[in-house]
């Protein structure tokens, strides 16, 4: 018991006592008194009404005592589920944080996958061109080969062919020479005979003054006169004769000289179409081994990226889904059982860390359709409402591969923007367009 009821009791007993004294003193003083029994009763009524206050006080202070033990438990308790509240709310909020990091890293990881992706098949395209390229520079550089060696072939046939107009030209220069000393020669003697002849004709005219003396002397000068004249006719058909040689001579000197100006001018300009091709052979070995350099190189982030991709696809494999979402290939799916409009459902997703589905194959069609009732109609992440026909998907790419239904898409009465997901019993379900505005369930793909 403690120090207060202990107070309590004691004033208790203290006022009972005093009461239990005036009562005593009533019934002395009623004896003494026919009228005093109604003031007994009374002073016995007010002890009774005295010790029942008294008692309500204690029972009062007794129930304001555990009122405030009760109050200091649950303020106890209340500082302690406010604590494990403060506690519960920073893991929410680091959970929230890690989830939200954990989205960004997906996000990043499937914008990364993506651009992979078409890195991947520009580099294939690449690599495609540059086998084209390095099979055309092989071709090309065959042919010049070819060519090459059908030069240096031509070349050496030029080269004989230039050495034995060399050789003849010097032998007709040796037999020019030999016919114009020849021709020396005959002038000499010609001018020898022309003085001769001269000197025989001063005597011929001495001798006419003797002509009879000398007549047998004259006869025998006029036969060799003859002689020296058929000599004299001779040397001039021989000098004719050796003049029209040398005009033929020095005209096919002109005309080898020429020839040989010509086969100088060609082997020239063939020098240097084979010094251009030997030029553009040695671009094109420097073009091929850039190439293939270049080609090497690409070749080796290509196998860098895959690997990187298939680290990723790993990486990708092993992530696993949140509760209530379904995995397929790489993707998690959330089929949702509410009904919203497009633009609802499509913020739904996004508030989820995802996106509206985008359908790309018949095995995903397949999963879709698996997930909903028969009769069940989805809105996925497909619509034109920017321009009519022109359908694309919420990451913005456009309609490549669809499975609308029979009819469909028909934009009945103009307001159909949005596409629908039929759920069948059989098959893979199809597409349907319809108003934006009607709530519908819906698939979030993460």
């Amino acid at each position: 018991m403690t120090t207060m009821e202990t107070d309590d009791s004691q004033n208790g007993y203290k006022l009972l006592t005093a009461g239990g004294r005036r009562f005593q003193y009533s019934v002395h003083e009623l004896r003494k008194s026919p009228l005093r029994p109604v003031a007994v009763c009374l002073g016995l009524l007010c002890v009774l009404l005295l010790a029942g206050i008294i008692g309500q006080g204690v029972h009062h202070r007794n129930v304001k005592r555990d009122q405030e033990n009760s109050y200091n438990a649950m303020t106890k308790e209340k500082d302690n589920i406010q604590e494990n509240l403060k506690t519960t709310l920073k893991d929410k909020r680091e959970l929230q944080g890690i989830q939200t990091r954990l989205q960004s890293n997906n996000d990043y990881i499937t914008t990364q996958r993506e651009q992979l992706r078409k890195n991947i098949n520009i580099l294939t395209k690449e690599r495609n061109d540059l086998k084209i390229s390095e099979s055309q520079l092989r071709t090309s550089n065959n042919a010049l080969t070819n060519e090459r060696d059908q030069l240096k072939n031509s070349q050496g046939q030029l080269q004989t062919n230039n050495d034995a107009l060399t050789k003849a030209r010097d032998l007709l220069q040796t037999s020019y020479n030999s016919a114009v000393k020849q021709t020396n020669e005959l002038q000499t003697n010609y001018n020898s005979l022309t003085k001769d002849k001269d000197n025989l004709q001063n005597r011929y005219n001495n001798l006419t003054r003797s002509r009879e003396q000398l007549q047998t002397s004259y006869n025998s000068m006029i036969k060799e006169v003859e002689k020296l004249q058929i000599s004299h006719n001779s040397a001039t058909s021989e000098k004719d004769k050796l003049q029209s040689s040398h005009n033929n001579l020095t005209k096919e000197r002109e005309n080898l000289k020429a020839s040989y100006n010509l086969l100088e001018k060609g082997t020239n300009q063939l020098q240097a179409s084979y010094a251009a091709l030997i030029q553009q052979r040695d671009q094109l070995q420097i073009s091929y081994n850039n190439a293939t350099a270049e080609r090497d190189k690409l070749k080796m982030r290509c196998d860098n990226l895959t690997a990187e991709v298939e680290r990723l696809n790993a990486t990708i494999r092993e992530k696993t889904c949140l509760p209530g979402w379904k995995k397929f290939q790489n993707s998690c799916y959330f089929p949702s059982m509410a009904r919203k409009s497009w633009i609802r459902s499509r913020q739904d997703c996004q508030s989820k860390g995802a996106d509206l589905a985008i359908i790309n194959s018949p095995e995903e069609m397949s999963f879709i359709n698996g997930l909903y009732g028969d009769g069940d109609e989805i809105w996925i992440g497909l619509n034109d409402e920017r321009v009519e026909g022109d359908w694309k998907w919420v990451d913005g790419t456009s309609l490549t591969t669809a499975y609308w239904g029979s009819d469909q898409p028909n934009s009945w009465n103009g307001h159909q923007d949005c596409a629908e997901f039929w759920r069948r019993h059989t098959g893979n379900g199809v597409w349907n367009d319809e108003s934006c505005d009607k709530d519908e369930k819906w698939i979030c793909e993460m």
